[in-house]
């Protein structure tokens, strides 16, 4: 610790340096009400490989999900896609996230299963939603 320096500053420097070491990058898809983002999100190493992304978005101390290498495409019509070196979304505007089809190659059998699921869901969703504006 160098002259001058707090005590805490020091440990929440250390803190930061420990979370990126115990974080290992994840592809993934994230919906949102009018957008999809396609990005990287940094999960724990110490969690299950199952709920790694639940328990990103159940951590109470956390209400944004930080999103690197973004890609955010406008689900409610035709328009180019913007890309950001990173960005941060609400939780509660979060409708669901799953890893991308590029992750899912590089990973075991449950994973492809789970990819599998969650693009059925999407998909129904995304019916629905369509017909909910329908509906309007």
């Amino acid at each position: 610790m160098s002259a001058g320096q707090h005590p805490s500053e020091n440990s929440s420097r250390t803190k930061r340096i420990v979370g990126k070491e115990a974080a290992i990058p994840m592809e993934v898809v994230i919906l949102t009400a009018d957008h999809e983002v396609q990005g990287i999100i940094h999960v724990s190493r110490d969690a299950r490989e199952e709920r790694r992304i639940s328990d990103l978005l159940n951590d109470p101390e956390k209400r944004f999900l930080a999103v690197t290498d973004a890609k955010l495409i406008n689900r409610n019509g035709p328009s180019s896609p913007r890309i950001y070196s990173f960005m941060q979304l609400h939780i509660d505007n979060i409708i669901m996230v799953h890893p991308s089809a590029q992750a899912v190659l590089k990973n075991t059998e449950y994973s492809k299963d789970e990819a599998l699921r969650f693009d059925g869901l999407r998909s129904k969703m995304v019916r629905s939603m369509g017909q909910a504006s329908a509906g309007s």
